[in-house]
């Protein structure tokens, strides 16, 4: 008899304090990201995860950065949709509250994640360096110009 009592009021306690979306799919989904080129840096919030091709647990709304020295940074911002598991809390304001507070409400919809990452101008500009000649250099002090001259090599 003390067992089912202790039985029921454990569950009693586990469905008051939880509710269907935080249960059953949480607020968190692991997507795979790429970057073509590979081996960029991932960032999620600020906070480093790892380098491409890599799977992380994001949110929803989660900022994720891509950087790759001599590349330009790429930015994605997770998408979200609402979680329809929550739809099972019916009238119960408290587990549509605790689906609220833990971000459950919301789901990340995409799975695959994967950028093309672009040269940076001061790739390009290395490589004039590579391929010539600073010939001249002319300073305008007045306008504040600098000009510089590169003659290429065949």
């Amino acid at each position: 008899m003390i067992k089912k009592i202790t039985i029921l009021t454990l569950t009693g306690v586990l469905l008051l304090t939880t509710s269907c979306a935080s249960i059953f799919t949480g607020s968190k989904r692991n997507v795979l990201f790429e970057s073509d080129p590979s081996g960029a840096k991932v960032f999620v919030n600020g906070f480093e995860k790892g380098k491409t091709p890599v799977q992380i647990k994001v949110r929803a709304d989660d900022r994720v950065d891509f950087r790759l020295e001599n590349y330009r940074e790429r930015v994605v911002v997770m998408d979200s949709k609402f979680n329809l598991v929550s739809i099972f809390n019916g009238f119960n304001i408290i587990f549509w509250g605790v689906d609220a507070l833990t971000g459950s409400l919301k789901r990340v919809d995409t799975k695959y994640v994967k950028v093309s990452l672009e040269e940076s101008e001061k790739t390009a500009f290395i490589d004039y360096m590579k391929k010539g000649n600073i010939t001249e250099i002319n300073i305008d002090e007045e306008n504040k110009i600098i000009e510089t001259i590169i003659v290429l090599n065949n």
